[in-house]
């Protein structure tokens, strides 16, 4: 199954891992959520962590998104 930036489940977990700080905030901006972007971006040790379980759990960034 692809979701996050249409990769493979596992291979976007590790990406998650090692640069989730990162990635959240690019997946949050592709899709349009600039408030959550700039949030993911500044918060990032909040985000960051939600974010690793909301991909193991959903597959995807689904948490945290306004």
């Amino acid at each position: 199954m692809k979701n996050y930036f249409g990769l493979a489940w596992p291979i976007g977990i590790v990406l998650q891992i090692f640069f989730g700080f990162i990635l959240s905030f690019a997946s949050r901006f592709s899709r349009g959520n600039f408030i959550s972007a700039v949030l993911a971006l500044l918060m990032f040790f909040i985000f960051w962590p939600v974010d690793i379980v909301s991909i193991i759990v959903n597959k995807d960034i689904k948490w945290l998104d306004f």
